[in-house]
């Protein structure tokens, strides 16, 4: 492992370019992240970076890489459940939990920024519009697992595999990593299998048959989807669950209203109700009855 400073803060990455397309982010938060993702280290491939039952340390922002989360029976059988891409985060609930529940092992060379666990909470006080935003990013990793738990119980692997390979299109083009339907794809067969639920037999030959129709063609560890709209199709693709959307009116509302003014609210609040109390004396007598 190596660590060093984070160079040219600034620069947009891919964190950043992942929140921003739910919330347009003022330069003090902008600010805010680099500060976060100032604590860099690269790992090689086959890298634990979070192993199921061990404590909570540092959180983690992939940066550059791939790496999958997954757990694993006793008898080492293992289930990939999500991949973890440029942008995403490892332990965001480590405030929450003390152990994690899963495995994240890098499956390329990756580069990963780190914080203290602390800076979540400090940033619901400080930042909340970015506390937010990375709660949307947790709620909509969940969906993905949902989404793929769906995959595993009723679509076929022909299904499955196309599903997939949209969803990581489509994930990869919010932080930049796609061009004209090109992207890399560092993952082996026996990965997709587990990711799948299915044999390397199985997914070879779905792929095969997926690139014989012309929809993908595959050059080593490059991808290329020809047609996403046909592919889409293929994997009964709503992209819905991604949640690539602006953040609704409602939550940008509540983020407008300046802290005194919230505080005024709940003092005015107070006052109603005490005086409800003083008018309504016998209110609480007619609930119980």
């Amino acid at each position: 492992m190596t660590r060093a400073p984070a160079s040219r803060a600034l620069d947009p990455t891919p964190l950043w370019l992942k929140l921003s397309n739910y919330l347009i982010l003022s330069d003090e938060e902008k600010m805010y992240l680099a500060d976060l993702e100032r604590t860099i280290a690269r790992e090689p491939p086959r890298t634990d970076l979070l192993q199921q039952g061990e404590r909570y340390r540092d959180v983690r922002i992939i940066r550059d890489g791939w790496a999958i989360r997954h757990k694993a029976l006793p008898d080492g059988r293992r289930q990939v459940v999500n991949f973890v891409l440029p942008g995403d985060i490892i332990g965001m609930y480590c405030m929450l939990f003390e152990s994690a529940d899963h495995s994240v092992t890098t499956l390329t060379p990756v580069e990963v920024a780190s914080f203290a666990p602390e800076r979540i909470a400090e940033m619901f006080q400080s930042f909340p519009r970015l506390a937010a935003a990375l709660a949307w990013a947790g709620a909509r990793e969940e969906a993905i697992v949902a989404e793929r738990l769906l995959s595993l119980g009723r679509r076929t692997a022909l299904e499955r595999t196309a599903h997939l390979l949209v969803e990581l299109l489509r994930r990869l083009s919010v932080v930049n990593m796609v061009t004209d339907g090109h992207f890399v794809l560092p993952v082996t067969q026996e990965i997709l299998a587990d990711a799948l639920g299915l044999s390397i037999v199985h997914i070879n030959r779905t792929l095969r048959r997926l690139r014989d129709s012309g929809l993908i063609e595959l050059n080593g560890q490059r991808i290329t989807v020809n047609d996403v709209r046909q592919l889409a199709s293929v994997g009964q693709f709503d992209e819905l669950y991604l949640h690539l959307i602006r953040a609704p009116r409602r939550l940008e509302r509540a983020f407008s209203v300046p802290r005194h003014q919230n505080g005024n609210h709940a003092d005015r609040a107070h006052q109603e109700r005490a005086h409800q109390d003083r008018t309504h004396p016998d209110r609480d007598d007619r609930l119980k009855a």
